[in-house]
This record gives structure tokens, sequence and C-alpha cells, in this order.
């Protein structure tokens, strides 16, 4: 079974939990992936929701949400595109250039609540290789207007995170087909506890509550997972891997570390093991120097 502790996509899975729970508690206007749509729209000229989208890093259905949401608070606006007719572009406000840096102040707190954990230098070392990770040269968002108004997208971890993980779950998708990466990490947290909770879930495999009892489900319909006998409290619903996933799991561990191994594929050997002792930090799964020596 690989290890969590050395997979990037639990990692970064991990990461992005914090980046959203510090947004949570300091940012009220909007989400993260709003703001990372204003900041599309404000550092994109004359862009599309199709794009806006792409450079946020969202799923075509998440985008036209946001997009709707951003239009009625009066953030943005659709236009007609004057090459185009049939064609809508979008534009920031008036409204919204004027709120829009307070929002990137907040946002900025956000980032570096992110990083806290990291030096200085190691902060900028980590955002260098997290770009690398996240394959920022086949991304049009180095293309960005830059304005003091919003953060620069290609510097911005909690977007960069976001970005990287996508990639993690198309490259999952190409290497492993019997499970997804959250049901894996279900699979894994349970494994390595031989029976969880679902609370005690949530927190191995950095899954919100929704997301484990959905996942819970599925697998014990499809009989991975079992009820624990013997329970003390059965209120608290632990779980145990059944004998058929177990035996899964073990011949999933090849395909599954041929992901991990894709996606820092960027990196060299001194810069990949650098950067899963900063993402570890950044993660929280470790205090304290990371458990990875760093050449």
């Amino acid at each position: 079974m690989v290890d969590h502790l050395t997979a990037p996509g639990h990692l970064l899975r991990r990461a992005q939990q914090v980046h959203t729970e510090a947004w949570s508690r300091i940012v009220s206007d909007v989400t993260g992936p709003q703001y990372a749509v204003l900041v599309a729209v404000d550092g994109w000229p004359g862009l599309d929701q199709k794009l806006a989208g792409e450079l946020a890093s969202l799923d075509k259905s998440t985008t036209a949400g946001i997009v709707s949401r951003l239009v009625a608070g009066g953030w943005i606006r659709r236009v007609e595109d004057p090459n185009d007719r049939r064609r809508r572009l979008l534009e920031t406000t008036g409204d919204g250039a004027i709120k829009l840096p307070v929002l990137t102040a907040a946002a900025r707190q956000v980032q570096a609540a992110l990083l806290s954990p990291l030096s200085e230098p190691e902060r900028e070392t980590f955002v260098d290789l997290l770009g690398q990770v996240a394959r920022l040269d086949d991304s049009p968002i180095v293309g960005q207007h830059v304005h003091d108004r919003s953060l620069v997208m290609a510097r911005t971890p909690g977007y960069l995170i976001r970005r990287a993980q996508q990639l993690h779950t198309a490259l999952w998708s190409d290497h492993v087909t019997d499970v997804t990466g959250p049901q894996y990490a279900v699979l894994a947290a349970v494994l390595r506890a031989g029976t969880a909770t679902h609370a005690e879930i949530g927190t191995r495999a950095s899954l919100d509550s929704s997301s484990v009892r959905d996942i819970v489900g599925r697998l014990t319909a499809r009989g991975w997972l079992e009820a624990a006998p013997n329970a003390g409290d059965r209120r608290s619903r632990p779980v145990r891997v059944t004998a058929p996933a177990e035996t899964a799991v073990r011949l999933l561990a090849g395909p599954v570390q041929g992901v991990q191994d894709e996606l820092l594929l960027p990196l060299g050997g001194d810069d990949r093991t650098r950067f899963l002792g900063l993402a570890q930090r950044v993660s929280r799964v470790v205090d304290g120097p990371s458990r990875i020596a760093v050449a």
C-alpha cells in the first residue's frame, strides 16, 4: 500500500482542505473558486466562460454556477462579443473592480496562512516546485494581465494546489480503473487502522463528512467495506475492509504508485524529495521538520 505521508496526491488533497478551512475563516464574500474566476475575468480581457473555467481549473458545470452567482452579485457581467454576436464575453463591473482589491487583501492572508509552517525562502521554493507539478508551462495563465487588485495566479499556492489536484485526478483515471482516488484513500485509511469510524476516516483520508458517508456507502454496497463486529458504540458506525478488498488494494499498489510518480515527473530526485518534505508541512500531516530527509 502506498504511504500516504509521501503520496503527493494525498498531500495535495490535505493541503486543499487546509486552504479551504483558512478561506472560510478569513474570507466571507466569495469562495476560493469564485475568486479564481474573478481573477481570470479581470486578468484576461475578452475571455468567455469556457476560458474562465479553464484558467481557474474548474469543470464546466462548476464554472457555469460560479459565473451565474458572480453576475447576480454584481461582480462581473456578460457582454456581447463585437466580433461574434452569438458569443458572450465576461468582464469585471465597475463595482467589482472597486471591491476586488479588498477581497484580494483577504485572499493574500489565506495564502500566507496556508504557507505559515514554512520560512520565506521555503515558501518561494515550494511555490516554484508546485508550479512545475501543476504543469504551468502547459497553461495559459502565464499570460495574465497583472493588476494590483488581484493575485498573480502563477504564484498563488491555493490555485496551484487545485490545478495539481486536477492533474492528479486525470492521471488517476488513466492509470487506475477499479476505484477513484478518494475511494482508495478511504480503503487505505481503514486498512491502516484495522477498523475506523466515519470521523476517523475523514481525518485520515482528508475528506469531508459528506464525502466519507457517500464513499463508505458505495464501498459497502460493493462488498469492499463491512460493519466492524463487536463495536462498542454502533452509532459511530465503525467499518473494516473485507478480504476481497484487501487483495484489490494490494494489486492496486503498482498503478497507484505510477500515478504519484507521473504527477512528480517534472521534478528531479532532489527537488522531488524537497517538494514532498515541504508539502508535508503545508498539509499539516507532520509537525516541525519533515519526515523526509532533504538532500
